[in-house]
């Protein structure tokens, strides 16, 4: 090509793009100026927003397969935060429809000050007719959505309120803390009980709907949905049969104390636990005062969680792992055995049945009479306080402290709950730091689990269960295994064997002995056990123990335990009750526990009835 040819092409060729930009730089111009606001009115009018779809937790099975948790289809009214709470013609509409004031919602809204594209819940389970009100206002409301979502459904309600326990929204500060990427700032999760000891196999992953919204924040379409994957599911060794018969034969026993003595015996608050004396499953765990969970799953109110919080009778406590008392004279198999195994008793050693003591400081025994010399099942049946001052003496605090350890007390169970209190077992050491000395007299209280001794009615129950196995105490477990949405098993937990107590078979029969003797009068030579009226013509042979202790500020504590068949142990039962009378007056609830699992047909009403009140004593 000539010189000229390629200069006349690249003229054209700068001509044309030159042409090319001018056209370009007009329509921005064009679009900018003369098209522009109403291009940005435009692109402001549609965004897109992602509502959450909850995921379904998992449900809470009994071990037999009946469904004690699941979840309910519920509506529920979000905000999406565009600019601080609805405006004041929008808060009108909703306190007409939904009951909420604007210092109610202002504050749900405030929770997630910062995220506008975080959608807030003003109110879960809408009824037929708030849901009716609130789609025909929908246009007047910005920023106002309707959500299906899950919503849990307890049905046991309050007779395992403290070991279901309840959900609620994820705080920021749980927020912050959880590793959990299934959980967001719309979360429900675990608060209490098992529901948040399992939070994680009971968590599902949320899904989510892609929303395309206007300016004003009005849903205009869907855009594409993820379907939620629901949580796993627990398999509990509950059997819910027995655990609603303890919680009705533990209500009725107190409301009977109460009737009988009135003031004597406000028996205002108790507990009760079952064990599988062989693994350590709880088969029943009931604590009262209770609370419905079911009243948390739907937004509980402040008044109403106020009234429960200051409840003097503590509903949110569980007493089986919560509450660390002294406990009475169901210790003295533990004093017993220490005894024992440290030489200073045998089973056939005997002490004279005094109604006082013969040293210093002089205490009494709970019989104020002489009951003529007394070896150690004696003792055991009839609870004698002068028996056990002796082997006290004699053994000494840290012996016995020693074997309250080995028994589990003093130390958290491990069953798999959350806020188990480990309780206390006293030895010299501890008193010269807590008073700065120790005196030999301390034993006698020590003795008859009065004192600073603090155990729980969980560490009572598998104390129970090893005597009755020789030995094998066994962690407490309330899940039996996971299961995947699908019903597919991912886990199954195992018995856990803590220690085998080494002792002679010898002296774990006097103890065995001793407590047949408890609800057996015939078993035993002289008036017969402490808890023998309760056990009247009952058609199978338990191995009991009552106990009463004084609790400073609290009144007496009573307690029964026991286990059953005596010639072949099954399960152990452990029951107490706060503001009670004594610890016989508390086995008719373990008579109900065991007519209900072994299908007795029990010739006798088991419960306390009123007019029969007995003498009321204390210390056994």
């Amino acid at each position: 090509m000539r010189p000229e040819e390629r200069e006349r092409k690249v003229v054209v060729l700068a001509i044309v793009a030159l042409l090319a930009a001018l056209v370009l730089i007009g329509r921005l111009v064009f679009l900018t100026v003369v098209k522009g606001p109403s291009l940005a009115q435009m692109g402001q009018s549609y965004r897109v927003r992602v509502m959450p779809i909850p995921a379904p937790r998992g449900k809470i099975y009994d071990r037999s397969g009946h469904l004690l948790v699941t979840n309910r289809p519920a509506f529920a009214a979000y905000y999406f935060s565009l600019s601080g709470p609805p405006a004041p013609d929008e808060g009108a509409l909703l306190k007409r429809d939904l009951g909420l004031t604007p210092t109610a919602y202002a504050r749900d809204i405030a929770t997630f000050d910062g995220a506008p594209y975080v959608p807030v819940m003003l109110k879960a389970d809408l009824s037929d007719t708030q849901l009716t009100h609130l789609m025909q206002d929908m246009p007047h409301l910005h920023g106002v959505f309707v959500n299906a979502i899950p919503l849990r459904d307890d049905l046991l309600g309050s007779v395992g309120g403290q070991v279901i326990g309840y959900v609620g929204p994820i705080t920021q500060a749980e927020l912050k803390a959880s590793k959990d990427p299934r959980v967001t700032a719309t979360s429900v999760v675990g608060q209490t009980g098992l529901e948040t000891q399992y939070q994680q196999d009971l968590q599902g992953t949320d899904g989510g709907e892609e929303i395309e919204v206007n300016a004003v924040g009005q849903a205009e379409a869907v855009l594409g949905q993820t379907a939620p994957i629901p949580g796993d599911s627990l398999v509990l060794t509950i059997d819910k049969n027995l655990e609603e018969v303890t919680a009705k034969a533990l209500a009725a026993d107190m409301n009977a104390l109460h009737t009988t003595y009135g003031a004597q015996a406000p028996a205002d608050a108790g507990a009760a636990v079952v064990m599988d004396v062989h693994t350590g499953q709880i088969l029943a765990i009931v604590s009262l005062p209770s609370y419905d969970p079911n009243a948390f799953a739907t937004g509980i109110s402040q008044k109403a969680y106020a009234q429960l919080s200051q409840d003097p009778a503590h509903p949110f406590i569980d007493r089986v792992i919560q509450s660390a008392v002294p406990p009475g004279s169901t210790y003295k198999m533990s004093v017993a055995m220490a005894g024992l195994l440290s030489g200073t008793i045998t089973p056939q050693t005997t002490v004279p049945g005094n109604p006082v003591y013969w040293y210093p400081p002089y205490p009494k025994n709970w019989v104020h009479v002489n009951v003529g010399p007394t070896d150690l099942v004696k003792a055991i049946a009839q609870s004698d306080d002068v028996y056990f001052y002796e082997v006290g003496r004699r053994t000494g605090i840290d012996a016995i402290a020693r074997m309250s350890r080995a028994f589990g007390f003093g130390q958290k169970t491990g069953i798999d709950l959350p806020g188990e209190v480990a309780g206390l077992i006293p030895t010299k050491a501890y008193y010269v730091k807590q008073n700065g000395a120790y005196y030999p007299g301390l034993n006698y209280s020590i003795a008859i689990g009065q004192g600073a001794d603090e155990v729980t009615l969980a560490q009572l129950v598998r104390y129970v269960g090893a005597i009755a196995t020789n030995g094998d105490l066994y962690r407490p477990y309330l899940v039996e295994k996971v299961l995947s949405p699908s019903g597919r098993t991912l886990s199954v937990t195992s018995p856990d064997l803590v220690r085998h107590i080494q002792a002679p078979a010898a002296y774990w029969q006097a103890l065995q002995q001793g407590m047949q003797g408890v609800t057996h009068p015939g078993s035993i030579p002289g008036p017969g056990g402490t808890a023998g009226a309760d056990f009247v013509n009952f058609p199978m042979q338990v191995a009991g123990k009552t106990g009463t202790a004084q609790v400073p500020g609290a009144g007496s504590m009573t307690f029964f335990v026991s286990y059953a068949p005596y010639n072949n142990p099954q399960i152990a039962v452990a029951v107490s009750i706060e503001g009670g009378v004594e610890g016989a007056l508390d086995a008719s609830v373990a008579r109900a526990i065991y007519d209900a699992y072994f299908h007795i047909q029990d010739p006798n009403p088991p419960f306390v009835s009123p007019g029969s009140a007995p003498t009321v004593t204390t210390g056994h």
